[in-house]
């Protein structure tokens, strides 16, 4: 693995995804051997912070203006199953944005929680979630024991209107827990990144979990976890991070989140700045492409004026999209979402973050470099043309993302663990699944265990199969064949 990890490197791809640092030598560190440490008199603990982990948690309090900032090394995942354990009891009901990420489903089912989902509004054009609508929101949201869980921005980049959502539940006298994992860098670069949104920290969330890894840079696994009201209890808080994270935590992994935090404390808005000024001259190659296009939520502040109209939704009056997140559509071409990344990979060496069926996710961060976007920019303009001189064809899609209403019919953890049988996929429908489905990444289950298998989502495996796109959580890796609760149908 060491070795095809060091050869994986020498091949000079480029990456577009996470994370962060891009593996740019500005950040390195020296030998991580010799900081790999334990919790010797001296080094402190990061589950009984004293000394100089505490030192740090307190200037992340002081700097996001919270009532208390932990440093995380289990991830957002770890952050997100501690948040969801501290604010509910078992069996609550719970608000939750059907788009959250797999580790929301997760603390679901652990804590026997009784989900009622928000659903998003669909692009119908590219099948992309345009988030939590305000309205949504009301119409769901109630006065009984819980709380809200909203994912914002999305894997797409796309940002719910927090504070209107948050007032709605504060309304109702529900906390509101926001995943940012995809939003680390918003408190550093918003007013300094053309159309950048703000962070959740400062729209009324009481819990904000963001991944300093996904979009800054520090090392993977690195995260934050945001206590930002004082309708949080921190005790309880801290209780379920002795749970889920490891008693054994990283000290290399601790000392890159405190050089990052550094960096962007001596940097940051200089190198945000130029970072922009890179990211722009991007947008502005991509304005001249005739086939592929950029896509961007219509009313979200763009980037710059283009010649060329970018791909866009319809319009949302408090929707906001990261433009740090490049979202590129094959349009019309016949080339689908995996063709182009494999196009990218092969012929230009470049890795980007994720292949839906008909658009690309290309992840960028102030780590890129000058001549990193000039190399992607200058791969697509030469695909584009390309495209553009052999002419339309038929159009590929398949959503990740379905907003139809899920049919519950059993707890979820019940379902897991109840005797199963596999069936063909096609002959499941009615029945209640065992397991659960969905592309990873993003990692947003369409199929959730205790769910009526309906045929809308027998259609997105056959689609995301037949499109080549990763399925994940089925154990049958093919997606042929599905678990389903064994004398159990939902009809």
């Amino acid at each position: 693995m060491y070795r095809h990890l060091t050869d994986y490197c020498k091949a000079g791809r480029y990456p577009m995804h996470m994370p962060g640092h891009k593996r740019n030598p500005v950040f390195e560190m020296p030998n991580p051997y010799s900081l790999d440490m334990t919790e010797v008199a001296g080094l402190d603990n990061l589950h009984h912070p004293e000394g100089m982990i505490r030192d740090f948690m307190d200037r992340m309090k002081q700097r996001y203006k919270t009532e208390e900032t932990y440093l995380l090394v289990g991830g957002s995942t770890c952050g997100i199953l501690a948040a969801v354990s501290a604010c509910c009891r078992k069996g609550d009901v719970v608000f939750v944005d059907r788009g959250c990420h797999r580790s929301v489903y997760h603390a679901i089912c652990l804590l026997g929680l009784k989900p009622v989902y928000l659903m998003p509004e669909i692009d119908r054009e590219s099948g992309i979630s345009l988030g939590i609508s305000p309205k949504e929101a009301e119409r769901k949201i109630q006065g009984v024991r819980g709380v809200v869980i909203l994912t914002s921005p999305t894997y797409e980049g796309v940002v719910s209107d927090v504070g209107a959502i948050a007032e709605i539940a504060h309304a109702n006298g529900l906390a509101l827990i926001v995943d940012e994992a995809h939003g680390a860098h918003f408190p550093w670069a918003h007013g300094i990144v053309t159309g950048m949104p703000s962070s959740a920290i400062s729209q009324g969330a009481d819990i904000v979990i963001q991944s300093l890894h996904k979009t800054l840079p520090a090392l993977t696994q690195t995260a934050l976890l945001h206590v930002c009201s004082p309708k949080v209890s921190r005790r309880m808080v801290e209780q379920y991070l002795d749970i889920y994270e490891t008693s054994s935590p990283s000290y290399v992994l601790m000392a890159s989140a405190a050089q990052c935090m550094d960096y962007l404390e001596c940097h940051g808005e200089e190198e945000f700045y130029r970072y922009n000024i890179r990211l722009m001259d991007f947008y502005q190659k991509a304005s001249e492409w005739q086939v592929l296009s950029l896509w961007q939520p219509m009313s979200s502040p763009k980037p710059m004026s283009s010649p060329k109209p970018m791909s866009s939704s319809k319009p949302m009056s408090s929707l906001m999209a990261d433009p740090s997140k490049m979202v590129i559509r094959t349009g019309n071409s016949g080339l689908s979402g995996p063709q182009l990344g494999s196009l990218l990979r092969d012929c230009y060496h470049i890795e980007i973050e994720m292949e839906a069926a008909d658009y690309i996710l290309a992840m960028s961060s102030l780590a890129d470099t000058e001549e990193g976007l000039t190399r992607l920019a200058e791969a697509l303009a030469e695909i584009d043309k390309e495209l553009a001189a052999k002419g339309e064809k038929s159009k590929i899609s398949c959503y990740i993302f379905s907003d139809r209403e899920p049919i519950p019919c059993m707890d979820a953890y019940e379902a897991m663990h109840a005797p199963y049988e596999r069936m063909p996929l096609p002959d499941s429908r009615g029945h209640i699944s065992a397991e659960y489905a969905m592309i990873y990444p993003p990692g947003v289950p369409f199929l959730v265990p205790g769910e009526k298998i309906t045929e809308s989502v027998i259609s997105q495996i056959e689609s995301a199969r037949e499109n080549g796109l990763p399925l994940s959580g089925l154990s049958d890796k093919e997606g042929r064949t599905v678990r389903v609760v064994k004398g159990e149908n939902g009809e």
